[in-house]
């Protein structure tokens, strides 16, 4: 192949910006195809170098970006799961003491109902009128302390009696025959009834069981 010379500008593949041409040019400098082509051959190899690099880059932030993602999500999921383990917890903690407070709440009612029935037969209340006393009752002042004793359930159970007498187990005595006794008057029935009243507001139970048998005669 015959070496034909080409002249050739080479700021066409300088790198850098192309100068201000000298003051005093020179004539072109000529090239010969081989000359030529290695020169195309170092500039093309050039850009793909750059075009690597760059790409290689790329690469390298994705690979990094998909690392720091992959990190903040492992992150998440282990404070996700002591955020569910704090909540289950709490959740066990307050199941357990609401099924805590429901068993306390049913023991203290039955130590409760078997002092009233207690204190209530030793007040003479029918066996059986005991269930129905209870419930009739105004338990909302009786209370049960730490060592499990409860309180006020005497006063609860004077109380019911004065305003239900009839709840009273009072025996009653043989009349003889022919003892000459009668219904009392109008005017005696209201001085039983005035004294009946004044035996509740004492409290004299005994009276107001007696008076209140008297009435019902």
């Amino acid at each position: 192949m015959t070496n034909v010379k080409y002249p050739m500008n080479l700021q066409l593949f300088a790198d850098d910006d192309p100068q201000d041409p000298p003051a005093d040019p020179q004539p072109p400098k000529t090239f010969t195809q081989e000359e030529l082509d290695a020169i195309v051959r170092d500039r093309l190899a050039r850009d793909r170098k750059g075009r690597e690099d760059y790409d290689d880059l790329k690469t390298k932030l994705a690979a990094l970006e998909q690392a720091e993602e992959e990190r903040r999500r492992a992150e998440l999921t282990v404070t996700e799961r002591l955020e569910a383990e704090k909540d289950a917890a709490l959740k066990a903690a307050e199941t357990a003491k609401a099924e805590r407070d429901k068993a306390l709440t049913a023991a203290n009612q039955r130590l409760i109902k078997a002092e009233f029935k207690a204190i209530a037969r030793e007040l003479n209340v029918r066996t059986d009128a005991l269930e129905d006393a209870y419930k009739l009752a105004d338990l909302t002042s009786v209370s049960v302390d730490d060592d499990g004793n409860p309180n006020g359930v005497e006063d609860v159970v004077k109380a019911l009696l004065t305003h239900k007498p009839y709840l009273v187990d009072v025996p009653k005595k043989p009349q003889p025959i022919g003892d000459g006794k009668h219904n009392p008057g109008e005017d005696e029935r209201r001085t039983i009834e005035q004294q009946l009243a004044d035996a509740r507001k004492a409290k004299d139970f005994a009276k107001v069981i007696e008076l209140s048998n008297k009435l019902k005669k």
